[in-house]
């Protein structure tokens, strides 16, 4: 610890700042390029860049370069004039930053523009990715963010849109526009963020530096739309099976000396999960959210930008009627989020930044229980553990009240509220890039647990005595306080041209009560990787990295939880739940191959009280849970090439290695019998491929193509007679778009999604049943932009 700190004060006091160079940033990045005449660099030359709702001007130095500072990621417009000449390239600019080069001529009217295409960056891990603008209008995977996510390397999809990425257990850090998005409830159903408010997306898989913490199987740093210049509009408008309707209308305009952006989408289906079997009714569900975003330019340096983002999500639970549940039972859930961001920025010259502001997060949860049609009498969903369908029909009747689980109905309200503070800095020299940052996070989680058992059930006699044949009702109304803390200090040292250290140190710590408990923990953890460059597009990486995440602030209390498991529970259990604790070990690197980047890496974490979640009992409410320990290890190669007007080629390959060993924490999960040994996690897929493409043609139409291969868990998890057969079955599925330029800035799109129809499983037998998921679907929609805006913009530069 010691030498760490040694090197980072000697990075503090490094050479004076020079240029900037392409780097990594937590939601703000870098641009610099160069203007020349000739093939003469141009001192003095002016240089504008257009983009994240706001304009920005400097000159150039004696040696015609530039550079910007603290540009949120995204997509921009960089023009640079001198003597009546001029130039403008575009740039997708992700975290890693960019360099792009300007060369003064006469203007030629109606020309278009130079465009940069996106290449993976040699200082993120192996298989990182950006997923641009036009990729994100134009896949097919892209119509919501656990679609989108199943596209990554490592991916496998789990039951009701959750997505395991790297063998881990869904936990996935989102950031927007470089503010942490907190996530202090437990979901099983829907997102609640919505690709529609995205405009760009850098994806981390590993090697994280000391300013990611909190999740660790994948980081998604989100740039929300923004734009510059005229107003004008965008939108699309999509209609397919299952009664999907799916539109965004947007609306840009310039405000004061900033930009602001509006956007409205509305979704709605008759196939919004996944249902227990193909036909399942009552499986209707709608998505409306809203979003705005304001960016003010105070002076040349400072800036202030606000985004807010709400979003209304409804699901009708799905019934399993071949198992005997009624088709008249009407259980539904609704989600509500509201994310806002107050952002001040301050460029630190051409080689700094600084950021802070609030952040308010507000998320509801509410479960509708049927109880009438729930308690369908003599209903037991213990069935596949040796249940007979009689038993709590005998145990009303006869008072033998045997070990079993009868049904469930399911009441909750619950609601988290998080207000936070966090600042970020970053200093950049020639060989050294400073950044250090803190965050302070209140969490109020108010609940309303309310679980009726059936008439049967073991509980029931023992604590309703005068009427044993009743259902009980377990209640739990207990909130939770938390309060987070975080800090991080880390450099990147580029040691000559072959070689660059990045090492730094990052400090968490959380603190949880609630009426039943009171719980504490912090970790220290260090992170360091050292690369060696080969060139401009080839590098090999070692890294060593602790982690800590903590539990879900949203927990069932001690006395609820040993309600809800009698008999298998027969006392009030102590809080039991942990942080988990991870050491990962990585190695890989980049290699060109062709005109594409084939990337590669080797992961190893070895997890102390790994978490996963379980459900309680059969309802749709979720818990985490411990095992003692955790055991992960991916081997992934990634290959990408840019392609012509903003398209790209990929394709990738994994094999996932993730196991547990030791019993559930006792508060939900008591341990079924002693296990002594590893035993494959429920999302375990040992082999996963992905492939796709983004296609655009000179008009303005594309084709484009997604697929995904998943081998499901190993046969010795799976024999013949489980249940379905098995979890996440072997499936390869391919979905297909079609964009027809109908105009400048009108095309027509069609889409098919699981073109081979593969109806596959996705999760064992549970009390909401196998879990299939969507055959073969269509869709037709329009999208369109205002033309008059964007032909304005093209005609401004030259080919």
């Amino acid at each position: 610890m010691r030498i760490i700190c040694k090197m980072l004060l000697a990075g503090l006091i490094a050479v004076p700042p020079l240029l900037p160079r392409p780097s990594a940033a937590q939601g703000l990045t870098y641009l610099e390029g160069s203007v020349t005449r000739s093939r003469a660099p141009v001192a003095g030359a002016n240089v504008t860049v257009e983009g994240g709702n706001a304009v920005r001007r400097t000159k150039t130095d004696a040696r015609g370069r530039f550079g910007f500072s603290a540009l949120p990621i995204g997509a921009y417009v960089v023009s640079a004039s001198a003597g009546g000449e001029s130039d403008i390239v575009r740039v997708e600019l992700t975290s890693a930053g960019a360099s792009v080069a300007l060369h003064l001529h006469l203007k030629v009217i109606g020309t278009g523009t130079t465009t940069y295409g996106v290449r993976p960056s040699l200082r993120g891990s192996g298989t990182d990715l950006t997923l641009t603008q036009t990729i994100l209008e134009r896949s097919p995977a892209a119509t919501s963010f656990p679609n989108l996510l199943l596209q990554l390397p490592g991916a496998a999809r789990g039951a009701n849109g959750v997505v395991h990425i790297n063998g881990d257990h869904g936990d996935i850090n989102y950031i927007v526009d470089g503010v942490p998005v907190p996530q202090e409830l437990n979901r099983e159903v829907g997102s609640e963020l919505d690709l529609a408010d995205a405009a760009f997306v850098d994806v981390f898989e590993g090697a994280y530096p000391a300013e990611y913490g909190d999740r660790f199987a994948a980081v998604v740093d989100i740039g929300t739309r923004a734009t510059a210049g005229l107003p004008g509009y965008s939108g699309y408008v999509e209609a397919g099976s299952y009664a999907a309707i799916d539109s965004t209308m947007e609306y840009h305009a310039p405000l004061a000396d900033g930009n602001l952006v509006l956007a409205l989408h509305d979704a709605q289906s008759d196939r919004a999960l996944d249902p227990p079997e193909f036909a399942s009714p009552h499986n209707r569900g709608s998505d409306v959210s809203q979003f705005l975003r304001m960016t003010f330019p105070l002076t040349v340096s400072d800036s202030l930008n606000v985004t807010l983002t709400h979003a209304y999500q409804t699901f009708q639970i799905p019934n399993d009627v071949n198992r005997g549940e009624p088709a008249s039972t009407d259980d539904n859930d609704t989600q509500q989020d509201t994310f806002a961001v107050l952002q001040y920025r301050h460029a630190i010259g051409d080689n700094g930044v600084f950021s802070f502001g609030p952040s308010f997060k507000r998320s509801g949860i509410r479960d509708f229980g049927d109880p009438v049609n729930d308690f369908t009498f003599g209903e037991n969903v213990n069935l596949e553990n040796g249940g007979s369908p009689t038993d709590c029909a005998d145990a009303v009747s006869t008072g033998n009240f045997t070990p079993t689980t009868c049904a469930y109905s399911l009441f909750s309200d619950r609601t988290a509220t998080d207000a936070a503070f966090t600042a970020d800095y970053a200093l950049r020299s020639e060989r050294h890039e400073i950044r250090a940052g803190a965050s302070y996070d209140a969490a109020d989680v108010q609940k309303l647990y309310a679980i009726t058992l059936q008439p049967g059930n073991f509980l029931a006699p023992i604590y309703t005595p005068s009427t044993p044949g009743a259902a009980y009702t377990v209640t739990d109304d207990a909130p939770n306080i938390g309060h987070t803390e975080t800090a991080y200090l880390q450099d990147a040292w580029q040691m000559g041209n072959l070689y660059e250290l990045d090492y730094g140190i990052r400090a968490d710590a959380f603190q949880l009560s609630s009426t039943q408990f009171h719980d504490a923990a912090s970790q220290v953890s260090p992170r360091v990787k050292f690369t060696r460059f080969f060139g401009p597009r080839a590098s090999a990486y070692v890294y060593y990295g602790r982690f800590f995440t903590p539990f879900s602030f949203e927990n069932v209390s001690p006395q609820a939880a040993f309600l809800l498991n009698l008999p298998l529970q027969r006392q009030v259990a102590a809080f039991d739940l942990r942080p988990q604790r991870d050491s990962d070990n990585e190695i890989g690197g980049h290699l060109p191959l062709g005109s594409g980047d084939l990337g590669m890496r080797i992961m190893q974490k070895n997890a102390t009280d790994l978490i996963d979640d379980t459900q309680v009992g059969v309802t749709a409410l979720h818990q985490d849970i411990n095992y003692a320990q955790g055991r992960i290890a991916t081997q992934t190669i990634y290959y990408q090439i840019p392609l012509l007007r903003g398209g790209r080629f990929y394709l990738s390959a994994n094999h996932t290695y993730s196991v547990n060993r030791g019993c559930e924490t006792q508060l939900l999960a008591p341990c079924f019998g002693s296990p002594t040994d590893w035993t494959p996690a429920d999302h375990e897929q040992r082999w996963g491929a992905t492939g796709g493409i983004v296609e655009n043609d000179t008009h303005g139409g594309w084709i484009s193509m997604d697929g995904e291969y998943g081998s499901g868990l190993s046969s010795s998890a799976c024999p013949p007679t489980t249940p379905g057969f098995c979890k996440y079955t072997p499936h390869a599925v391919f979905d297909v778009e079609k964009g027809i330029a109908l105009s400048q800035n009108l095309a027509l799109t069609l889409r098919i999604a699981n073109v081979l129809n593969d109806r596959y499983y996705i999760t064992y037998f549970n009390a909401q049943g196998n879990h299939f998921s969507s055959g073969r679907t269509l869709y037709v929609g329009l999208r369109f932009a205002d033309e008059q805006h964007e032909a304005l913009t093209v005609s401004r530069g030259r080919s």
